[in-house]
């Protein structure tokens, strides 16, 4: 069976999972039309399961007593399963695997890769089937599918956005805060952050960037953006206007401060929207963002494109329109890494949690210092919340 060809004559029904999906939310279906959904459905899972076989082999369940907690991917030698660090941890004395034969093993967590929120668990037995990566990365717009370890689709979707780096800390950093009161032309500089790049760089307060290389920038996120894909410790001109010239600077950017979370609760409503999300969402450093939508406690597990080739493993499940997957060849090169003491590794809080730091300032009611870094937060927490409504929209545009 041509999976390729198979699948074309029936893309339409993705609109129809989609709505089958929601039924709980919005239940706004007649009877004859739920049972049209629920067949349509049931004809585009069985379409996908050519391309999900081989995969599914590599997939397995993590339970926790009863409950299931996240799914896993089988590597290495077939006695390893890669999983969601945050989602076992706490119950990481006491865990199971479930194989996609029904098998149940008993695991143990061997290694944790912290900062990619990833944990090693090692299981006796004969060896299970390893899972085999793909060499092509996939395109933008390329159909992916997650199993379950019975074959079936656990979520499908395209990709929305290439590999990117998600790590605040990672992004370049002038480290200015700006007059929002400005109407001009440019970006009029307030104040400077501590270690500020600017400020190094011999900016001062009252300065107007204009222009990001040949780039114009007339407002905080046109400069933002006009930042995007450069490194921390590039070097980059900037054409400034002083209260004497218009002056060329070079500015050797620096790292983005990690700041305390000032959680957003439009953005967290909106966030959860679609149902459950993964406790912890974002800061992975490489990130295919898709719209399909596993559970929670199906992230884990191998991506597949519609060739059957296994392109990566979901990380998190962002919100109703977002889920990331860790690319093949990073979770390669992350394997070929020395994984962390499961010991000493933290159990993570919620992505939305605020900090200690925060919380404290909270309970004494006081704000977190520095106007121009919670400035920069509520910009950045109000522009995902944009993005969310124009994703939103779009999809509501025919």
């Amino acid at each position: 069976m041509d999976i390729n060809k198979s699948i074309i004559p029936i893309l339409g029904v993705v609109l129809c999972q989609t709505m089958a999906s929601a039924q709980d939310d919005i239940p706004l279906l007649r009877p004859e039309e739920r049972q049209a959904v629920d067949s349509q459905t049931a004809e585009f899972n069985q379409s996908l399961m050519p391309a999900l076989t081989n995969a599914a082999k590599s997939t397995t369940r993590i339970w926790a007593g009863s409950r299931r907690l996240a799914y896993g991917t089988v590597v290495g030698d077939g006695h390893q399963v890669l999983t969601k660090w945050s989602e076992i941890a706490r119950a990481s004395d006491n865990l199971r695997i479930e194989t996609s034969g029904g098998e149940v093993r008993a695991a143990k967590v061997s290694g944790v890769y912290e900062d990619e929120d990833l944990a090693l668990l090692a299981i006796g037995g004969a060896a299970l089937t390893p899972v085999q990566w793909s060499k092509d990365p996939p395109v933008l717009g390329a159909f992916l599918a997650a199993p379950q370890p019975n074959g079936r689709p656990a979520a499908f979707g395209v990709v929305s956005v290439l590999e990117r780096n998600l790590r605040d800390t990672d992004q370049a950093y002038l480290g200015i805060g700006c007059d929002l009161g400005f109407s001009g032309p440019g970006v009029k500089i307030k104040e400077f952050t501590a270690q500020s790049a600017a400020a190094a760089a011999g900016l001062q307060a009252g300065n107007i960037i204009l222009k990001v290389g040949e780039r114009p920038v007339s407002g905080l996120m046109e400069l933002k953006h006009a930042l995007v894909g450069v490194n921390p410790g590039s070097t980059v001109a900037l054409l400034v206007q002083t209260d004497s010239a218009t002056k060329k600077f070079s500015v050797v950017l620096g790292n983005r401060p990690q700041l305390p979370n000032f959680p957003d609760q439009r953005l967290r409503q909106m966030e959860r929207m679609g149902g459950p999300i993964s406790r912890v969402r974002a800061s992975f450093t490489h990130a295919i963002q898709s719209d399909m939508r596993p559970q929670p406690d199906q992230i884990g597990g191998p991506v597949v494109d519609l060739k059957g080739q296994v392109v990566g493993i979901t990380v998190a499940r962002a919100d109703r329109t977002r889920s990331f997957i860790m690319p093949a060849a990073a979770v390669q090169n992350l394997l070929q890494q020395k994984p962390g003491d499961p010991a000493l590794a933290k159990t993570h809080q919620p992505d939305d949690a605020p900090s200690m730091s925060v919380r404290r300032r909270a309970a004494q009611g006081r704000q977190p210092a520095g106007d121009a870094e919670l400035m920069r937060r509520h910009m950045t927490e109000m522009q995902r919340l944009m993005e969310h409504m124009r994703e939103e929209m779009d999809r509501l545009d025919p």
